[in-house]
């Protein structure tokens, strides 16, 4: 058995979450993975629901999000400083395919 992974995250960074998350209350959010925390967990089927990008579909603009999700945990890769903040995510059915790339493009 894992064991369970700990979220911790400054006061700042809670507070700061808090008041992003009063913009949209009518919308659920999720914690991004299993661990300690004030909100909900990612629901066991938020993958296979078509929460995330999916390949060769997007999201037609104007579309409202089906829930936010907590991006990450913070930190920095190759020098730049990534914000843990609310990501908005879809369901697969809120997506339409993306257009084939002409060859005669360029």
């Amino acid at each position: 058995m894992l064991p369970e992974v700990l979220v911790a995250r400054s006061k700042k960074v809670i507070d700061r979450l808090k008041a992003e998350q009063a913009n949209n209350p009518k919308i659920p959010h999720y914690e991004s993975r299993p661990g300690e925390s004030c909100w909900p967990l990612q629901p066991d089927d938020i993958k296979t629901a078509g929460y995330w990008k999916q390949e060769r579909r997007r999201v037609p603009k104007g579309a409202e999000p089906a829930a936010y999700v907590i991006s990450g945990q913070g930190g920095s890769l190759h020098g730049s400083v990534l914000l843990t903040r609310w990501v908005a995510a879809y369901h697969l059915d809120q997506t339409v395919p993306m257009k084939p790339k002409s060859a005669d493009a360029n």
